[in-house]
């Protein structure tokens, strides 16, 4: 049938999440009892430690079906790829700050299709 199909199945884990609070020298003084070392004038501390938490697991199915067309000593193949064939649409990387902790940074990429032809001579 000179038919070709393959596909390709990703499950990766989610990416740990951060969580920061910048404390400025002005709220950190009084319960220091001085200002920051340093002369810094704010300082970030982590809320959450590395590997506590972590974002959504991401699966990806990519498919690829091509045809092969044989004429004399020539050989034609047309295809289509298919990324993100089930449209999914995990959170890749999210802020880490406080004030906008969980706000998605980027997405996976949505689905799409590439058409290709290919001549053999």
């Amino acid at each position: 049938a000179d038919v070709q199909i393959s596909a390709t199945l990703q499950s990766v884990p989610g990416p740990p999440l951060q969580a920061n609070f910048v404390v400025t020298n002005a709220a950190a003084s009084p319960s220091l009892g001085r200002a920051l070392s340093g002369g810094a004038a704010n300082v970030t501390v982590p809320i959450l430690s590395p590997t506590e938490m972590y974002g959504e697991r991401r699966n990806q199915i990519d498919l690829r079906l091509a045809k092969v067309f044989r004429l004399d000593r020539t050989r034609l193949t047309a295809g289509v790829d298919i990324a993100n064939l089930t449209n999914a649409n995990p959170v890749l990387t999210q802020s880490a700050a406080f004030a906008t902790w969980l706000r998605p940074q980027s997405i996976l990429t949505a689905r799409f299709a590439k058409l290709s032809v290919q001549l053999n001579f």
